[in-house]
């Protein structure tokens, strides 16, 4: 088999897939593309060799500002403070959830009214301000020659890629195609929302009726029950229930080329590869409310309702017969009593009410849930006798089959697609030097350690080849300040806001840094693996092309120096230049 070689122009065309995870893979993605914006390399900088932008969810945030903005001819330095400073200062939870207050309504009459669209909304005053795919057109003149925005959509399972109007090939999806006239009219907000519409926080986005506005001629026909051409709505959610990297749409592009079109892949993810093992509620004691039994609660409601009765009953007989005792004469006291006779008794009939309705909204509910059990599972539940189980017993029946459900979605189907998508780039050997994956835990203690032994199947493999620089122990090597950062950054969570207690600890600043730190770190493992594997190609390079592949390796070496002692040197570098 004939070895792998180096590609010919090493760095010359760039793919960049930037992951899903909310406000994280923002900030952390940003950090990415200013280190890359920051090397310079052949008298540019190097992120201007990126000629295709891949993003999922969070990172679409940070994708659809970067086209946009660069497609309005801003520098680097201006999109970086302005998605900054909108990180800084938005709280798009508290903004989107007022807008479903009932005196309030979305501009857009066309969109349903739930809390993705409302961040559509948000997304579009704040980010996108009204703008349009149609505004991407031509972006091919900047370095970006095509711009990916992925979703899911929920009929076929599959993909749904917004892709810049002026690009080769189709958007959506090969069963759910976009025309370019269609695909011209949506706006980038809502392109953001779909993206990022991730499971459990959102309901889907519905295509194409969620998309239409006022402006969208060709989209309404697709909505208009009338013509010819309407077509029947479709769920479309987060692109990382299929794709969490992005990586797929990269490997899909000119495919049948004999070599890949690109001669480098980065991969920038703020995903954890390793599986949160699934842990069962803790064994309770049969004591307090887990001693009851829905049968037992019942029986107890029956008895209250019943001690009530007797209660209301002998309060309204004895209201209505002590006036007898003054002949039901005229008076205060007949008022009175008569008075709180009516109450008892509109008591008495609201609590009849009341019953009928909890025994109404009961059945309702059996129903519905009896409607979604096929019949031969029905039958065979009905030996389970669930009225006489404890709360002691029920409890671990529900929770374990939640919490396992929630593994099963959280962790074990998302984590093996992105294993599935990471093999796809890690098992041809055509990309063994056109790839570059850089995770946001790589610099952690623990998952350097797992890299460096590759003890994790699941890690994407490295480079092996190591001359000296980036050897040694941990903390030699990476140091505490680089551990405080990346231990922060990678333990935040998935959201779309910054609490006043993160906003204080300067998390954004912490997300940006682990960014362009993991970028320097990776790069260089990536430079070492060009210049040192023997008889890669390297030596067959131009001179001029190894000398600027040195002079850059030099640069990376000297960058992170820097970053080991101050990790967030470059971030305040990028805001001293703005403000």
């Amino acid at each position: 088999m004939e070895k792998t070689r180096i590609p010919s122009q090493p760095l010359k065309k760039i793919a960049l897939s930037c992951s899903g995870g909310g406000y994280r893979a923002t900030s952390f993605h940003l950090g990415t593309m200013s280190y890359l914006n920051k090397l310079q390399f052949q008298g540019k900088p190097l992120l201007e060799n990126v000629e295709m932008l891949s993003t999922v969810s969070g990172g679409t945030i940070t994708g659809v500002v970067y086209a946009l903005l660069k497609k309005d001819k801003r520098n680097f330095g201006e999109i970086f403070n302005f998605l900054l400073d909108k990180l800084e200062t938005l709280d798009l939870v508290k903004t989107g959830i007022e807008k479903l207050n009932p005196d309030q309504d979305l501009k857009n009459p066309d969109k349903t009214k739930n809390l993705i669209n409302a961040f559509a909304e948000e997304y579009d005053a704040h980010f996108t301000n009204g703008k349009v795919m149609q505004d991407l057109a031509g972006i091919g003149s900047s370095h970006l020659k095509e711009v990916v925005f992925n979703s899911t959509e929920f009929k076929n399972a599959i993909n749904f890629r917004f892709k810049n109007p002026d690009t080769s090939g189709y958007a959506g999806n090969f069963r759910a195609r976009i025309s370019k006239k269609q695909l011209q009219e949506i706006k980038l907000s809502d392109v953001m929302a779909a993206s990022s519409c991730f499971p459990a926080g959102f309901e889907p986005m519905l295509w194409p009726d969620d998309f239409v506005h006022e402006d969208a001629v060709n989209l309404k026909i697709l909505k208009d029950k009338n013509n010819a051409q309407a077509i029947s709505p479709i769920g479309i959610m987060d692109g990382g229930i299929y794709d969490n990297q992005g990586i797929e749409s990269i490997l899909n592009y000119q495919k049948d080329n004999e070599l890949p079109y690109f001669d480098l892949v980065i991969i920038s993810d703020v995903a954890s590869p390793s599986i949160k093992a699934y842990k069962p509620l803790e064994k309770k004691d049969k004591t307090g409310f887990r001693q009851f039994t829905l049968k037992g609660l019942r029986e107890k409601f029956a008895a209250i309702c019943k001690r009530i009765n007797y209660i209301f009953s002998g309060l309204l007989l004895f209201l209505l017969l002590l006036p007898f005792s003054w002949s039901y004469s005229n008076n205060i006291g007949t008022g009175f009593c008569l008075g709180l006779s009516v109450m008892v008794l509109l008591l008495i009939l609201s609590k009849f009410l009341l019953l009928r309705q909890i025994k109404k909204t009961e059945s309702y509910l059996t129903g519905k849930i009896t409607e979604v059990i096929p019949p031969f599972y029905q039958e065979k539940i009905k030996a389970l006798k669930i009225e006489e189980l404890s709360v002691h017993r029920l409890e671990p029946l529900l929770i374990n089959r939640l919490r396992s459900l929630g593994t099963l979605l959280l962790n074990v189907f998302l984590k093996v697609v992105r294993s599935l998508n990471y093999n796809r780039l890690y098992d041809d050997n055509r990309y063994e030097y056109r790839r570059i994956s850089t995770l946001i835990k790589d610099l952690t203690r623990k998952d350097l350690r797992k890299k460096e032994t590759k003890t994790d199947e699941n890690q994407p493999r490295q480079a092996t080849v190591n001359p000296g620089f980036l050897s040694g122990n941990y903390d030699s090597v990476v140091g505490k300040n680089i551990e405080k950062v990346v231990d922060e950054a990678s333990g935040f969570g998935t959201t779309l806001w910054f609490t006043d207690q993160q906003k204080v600890g300067k998390l954004l600043e912490k997300l940006v840094a682990a960014g362009q730190l993991t970028m320097c770190y990776n790069m260089i493992r990536y430079l070492e693996k060009l210049i040192f594997t023997p008889e890669n190609g390297f030596s067959d390079l131009t001179i001029d092309v190894q000398t600027d592949i040195r002079k850059l390796y030099k640069d990376c070496k000297e960058d992170w120096l820097h970053f080991k002692q101050d990790p967030a040197f470059l971030y305040n570098q990028g805001r001293r230049n703005q403000h």
